[in-house]
């Protein structure tokens, strides 16, 4: 006998062959959850919660724009190295000269040599120009490389971090889940052991009817059945706050009340690389990628450049000032004062960090494996022991039940057993599902 399978109303013998009704627990759940004036909704399972969360998690669409953002950073790159620049340019320069012949104020490119302003010739006294102009770096690949290999290197590190989110989600929602089902699977239990009391109740007043069975007897039962509500109505709000939590986890709006699907975890086998330690390897590529691009620096620079427009001292005749120019830029830079050598001093200092760092998320990760898996067996060692003990129950809640519609045992007896044998199905679930808390640990592990 089990308490998920169907079970019977007791009633005297002579009267089991018209009277005796056998119930399914599902229908009973179902006839108590109308009764306690409960929503019934839809039955949602494991995948809908991840998928949901997958969709609407914020740090994983945040990942998701940096990966966007790196990707047009990549284009810029290409284009500032391999594309001109153009450039519209305008100038208007006024040099007046002051004390110029007797004048205060004169604007002259030809000053009496006692005005006081800028020497001519550098001013001209004034200038006014209108260019079109055009920019083209030569002999980029060697600059260009190394900012775009930083910048797939970023990629990379933002797909690490994108997987480990995932994996960091599925492992919270995921028990999330076995916290709110396991609530629920207790008050299915709840609601089966109180229907199968109510029946026994109604077989014990027929008993007391005839003074076969005390009064006292059905008193103690309908206690039981009392005690059995406020279990339920208390395991329920615990499921309510339970299924909060899930929600407000993935991210879903959503009171009303649902039916958790059974899950089943596979476990996963962990691969040759880790999530947790391909970032510290990209932090040691990463310094040094940042000491190439550092050393771009002291590579020569060759750019063209030409420009078009007009361009005079004076306004008179200025549609004739038009014309083009067109020339090379060189540079080369020799030296800084040592930066070159502090940088690359900096850059060795995070390698050693990243490989220090690496080796200490290494030994975590190896003992949490080690650990989750001997706990594992444990687990499952337990739950072997408590499968053994409920078959030793079931048979003798058997017997019992026998004696108990006989009137040859009192309904202490019968209770004390039922509620031993109602404990261990609640220890039962409890530990199938702390069996599937250690799995979705080792999972998240192995990755």
């Amino acid at each position: 006998m089990n308490l998920s399978e169907p079970f019977c109303i007791l009633l005297p013998r002579a009267q089991s062959k018209q009277q005796g009704n056998c119930m399914r627990p599902g229908l009973l759940l179902y006839l108590w959850l109308i009764s306690m004036g409960l929503p019934l909704g839809a039955q949602n399972n494991l995948e809908y919660y991840l998928l949901q969360a997958s969709r609407r998690n914020a740090p994983l669409q945040n990942i998701g724009f940096q990966q966007e953002i790196v990707s047009l950073e990549i284009q810029k790159i290409q284009n500032q190295y391999q594309k001109p620049q153009w450039s519209l340019t305008g100038d208007y320069l006024l040099a007046p000269y002051f004390s110029n012949r007797g004048k205060a104020f004169a604007i002259t490119s030809n000053p009496d040599a006692q005005a006081v302003g800028y020497d001519v010739g550098i001013t001209n006294g004034g200038l006014y120009a209108g260019q079109l102009n055009v920019n083209m770096p030569l002999f980029t690949r060697r600059q260009r490389q190394p900012q775009l290999q930083q910048q797939h290197l970023l990629q990379q590190g933002l797909n690490n971090q994108y997987k480990l989110q995932q994996a960091d989600l599925r492992r919270r929602i995921t028990t999330d889940y076995l916290s709110a089902y396991l609530l629920q699977q207790q008050m299915d239990y709840t609601s089966e052991l109180k229907e199968r009391l109510l029946a026994q109740r109604d077989f014990v007043r027929q008993l007391t009817d005839r003074g076969i069975m005390r009064v006292t007897d059905l008193q103690l039962l309908t206690l039981e059945i009392k005690n059995q509500d406020y279990q339920w109505n208390t395991l329920e709000i615990q499921f309510r706050q339970a299924m909060q939590v899930l929600n407000n986890d993935a991210g879903i709006v959503d009171t009303s009340a649902v039916r958790l699907a059974r899950v089943s975890l596979p476990q996963v086998v962990s691969g040759t690389t880790s999530l947790f330690l391909v970032q510290y390897e990209l932090d040691s590529l990463s310094a040094d990628i940042d000491q190439a691009v550092f050393e771009t620096r002291y590579l020569p620079q060759v750019n063209v450049f030409a420009n078009g427009g007009f361009n005079a001292i004076e306004l008179n005749h200025i549609y004739r000032k038009v014309g083009v120019s067109a020339g090379i830029h060189f540079s080369w830079l020799l030296g800084d004062g040592g930066q070159r050598k502090l940088t690359a001093q900096q850059n060795k200092i995070r390698q050693l960090n990243a490989r220090t760092q690496a080796q200490f998320a290494r030994n975590q990760m190896n003992n949490a494996r080690k650990n989750y898996a001997v706990i594992l067996r444990e687990k499952q060692q337990n739950l072997q022991l408590l499968n053994a003990q409920l078959e030793n129950y079931q048979a003798l809640l058997t017997s019992f039940r026998k004696e108990f519609a006989a009137g040859q045992l009192s309904v202490i007896d019968y209770l004390n057993v039922l509620r031993t044998y109602a404990d261990l199905q609640q220890q039962k679930a409890q530990a199938e599902t702390a069996l599937l808390f250690i799995v979705n640990e080792i999972n998240y592990w192995n990755h």
